[in-house]
C-alpha cells in the first residue's frame, strides 16, 4: 500500500512547523537584542533567552531530521508523479524560500547580538578592573591611615 500522499502532507506540515519555529526564534533574538542594547542588561533575562533559543533550535533540528527521513522515503515517488504533487511541491518550495530567508535574517541578527554581547562583556571587565583598583586604593588608604594614627598616638603618649 502506497502512503505517498500522507507522507507528502507530512512534509508540508513539517516545513510549516519549521517556519513557525524560525519566527519564534526571530522574536526571541529580537528580545535578546533589545536587552543587550539596554545600558544595564539583565543577565538572568539574557540567560533565559539563551535557554529559549537553545530549546527552539533543538526543535528545529528534530523537525529537520523528521523531514529528511520522510523525504528520503518518498522522493522517488514524488519525482515520478510531479504532476500529481505539483501543488504540494510548490507549497513546499514556498516554505523552503521562507525558511531560507528567515535563516539568513536570524544569522544576521545573531552576528549583531554577538557584537552587543562582546561590548557588554568588555564593559563588565572594565567595571571589574575599576572596582578592584578602587578596592586596592581603599585598602592602601585604610592601611596608611591606620599606621599613621598609631604612630601619632605613640609620639603623643611619649611626650606626656
Amino acid at each position: 500500500m502506497d502512503h505517498t500522499d500522507a507522507y507528502v502532507d507530512i512534509l508540508v506540515t513539517s516545513l510549516r512547523k519549521k517556519v513557525t519555529l524560525l519566527e519564534k526564534i526571530e522574536k526571541v533574538i529580537t528580545d535578546q537584542e533589545r536587552e543587550l542594547k539596554k545600558p544595564d542588561p539583565d543577565i538572568d533575562h539574557l540567560d533565559e533567552i539563551e535557554k529559549q533559543i537553545g530549546e527552539l533550535l533543538q526543535e528545529v533540528e528534530q523537525s529537520e531530521d523528521g523531514f529528511e527521513s520522510v523525504y528520503n522515503r518518498v522522493k522517488d515517488s514524488m519525482g515520478d508523479n510531479k504532476d500529481k504533487y505539483k501543488s504540494q511541491i510548490q507549497e513546499m518550495q514556498g516554505y523552503i524560500k521562507k525558511i531560507t530567508d528567515k535563516t539568513v535574517k536570524i544569522k544576521a541578527q545573531e552576528v549583531r547580538n554577538q557584537q552587543y554581547m562582546k561590548l557588554f562583556f568588555e564593559n563588565k571587565k572594565r567595571e571589574i578592573r575599576q572596582f578592584r583598583s578602587g578596592n586596592r586604593s581603599v585598602a592602601r588608604y585604610s592601611q596608611h591611615t591606620a599606621n599613621s594614627a598609631m604612630g601619632q598616638s605613640y609620639f603623643l603618649n611619649k611626650k606626656k
